[in-house]
């Protein structure tokens, strides 16, 4: 997900400063995708190039200034533009347990069982914590406000246990193979 469409589109409701942006973007998608301030400043200075959002300083009273941001005419179309747009290519399957796989696998199959079964305590605690934040998300009751969030909730949910699944068979494969 790009990151300067999800600025957009959080400054489509309302204009922000960057630490606004960052609050809102991490109680909504902050599960999922960790940004760091750097990434928001930046981003807004290239927005700003682009002509997609405008920022002005705002003073404040003990504090140094701020400076607010708002999207432009252009961010608008640019995030309608992009918001209609399918996503062309499925996730891809660049992860660092792959390459692991392929060099210890061969050479040595209980080295590889063993990452495996660490692997997947990492993902059934990663399913916790997840079904963890559902169960909260669901008592305050899902709304028109959070429902994005209890779906990309369960999305994670659902890559985890997949997850989980194919560590199951590649797990199946190595012993099958270490037997030969």
């Amino acid at each position: 997900m790009p990151v300067k469409h999800a600025i957009l589109g959080i400054l489509k409701e309302a204009p922000r400063h960057g630490y606004e942006l960052k609050s809102i973007f991490d109680a909504r998608i902050g599960n999922f995708w960790n940004l760091n301030y750097g990434q928001i400043y930046t981003t807004l200075d290239r927005l700003d190039k682009e002509g997609f959002v405008s920022g002005t300083e705002e003073e404040q009273s003990f504090r140094p200034d701020k400076k607010v941001y708002d999207i432009s005419p252009q961010g608008v179309q640019e995030l309608e533009r992009w918001l209609r747009e399918p996503a062309t290519k499925p996730r891809a399957l660049r992860d660092e347990l792959f390459i692991k796989l392929v060099f210890i696998s061969r050479e040595n199959p209980e080295l590889a069982l063993q990452l495996l079964e660490r692997q997947t305590q990492i993902y059934m605690e990663q399913m916790r914590e997840l079904t963890e934040a559902k169960y909260r998300l669901s008592k305050g009751g899902i709304n028109r406000e959070n429902m994005m969030t209890d779906l990309l909730t369960d999305a994670a949910l659902f890559h985890a246990e997949a997850d989980v699944r194919w560590l199951s068979h590649v797990e199946a494969k190595i012993l099958e193979y270490a037997r030969t």
